[in-house]
């Protein structure tokens, strides 16, 4: 039975395969300078990123498996690379960001500890339509918590989610 599915070749690879994104991503001072580029915010000292972090609070509970989950002295970041559409991807960076903050106090912690959370996804598709089924086609999409009555209250949460539309003749994020 022949496989349906071929190595590429190193020429063939771009960012978005998953052994060369995390191979690029490995490097710290690489990973800070793109995370810096595509979220519009100054990254500090980075260790080293973490790749595939795995969450899982409970054994009986939905665990996740952040691509690349980066911390600095105030930061908590996770870039994710997505190929293929998601149906539920809004209730996914939600679910992200619930994780990460599982992970980011222990018991007896004050919430004014949390650090600043982002959750970046980059797509390799426009993952937003409207009603028609026409999607927005922006490069950019950005969401924050703000207040439906009056959208100059801010939560202030301090978590912002970033999806980036890779599926846009001419358009480079750098």
């Amino acid at each position: 039975m022949d496989s349906i599915y071929r190595t590429k070749t190193v020429d063939e690879l771009t960012f978005t395969d998953n052994g060369m994104f995390q191979e690029v991503l490995r490097d710290p001072e690489i990973c800070a300078e793109l995370v810096e580029r595509l979220l519009h915010i100054r990254v500090g000292h980075i260790e080293y990123p973490e790749l595939e972090k795995t969450i899982a609070p409970y054994y009986t509970t939905k665990g996740v498996r952040l691509d690349v989950y980066l911390k600095d002295e105030d930061k908590i970041i996770d870039v994710e690379i997505q190929s293929y559409p998601q149906e539920a991807l809004g209730k996914r960076t939600r679910y992200y960001q619930s994780m990460i903050d599982i992970d980011a106090l222990m018991k007896g912690q004050d919430y004014s500890e949390l650090k600043d959370s982002y959750i970046l996804f980059i797509c390799k598709y426009d993952p937003f339509k409207d009603e028609n089924g026409k999607h927005f086609s922006l490069p950019c999409y950005t969401f924050s918590n703000i207040c439906h009555e009056n959208p100059h209250v801010n939560l202030n949460d301090k978590s912002l989610k970033v999806i980036y539309n890779t599926n846009l003749k001419y358009y480079c994020i750098f």
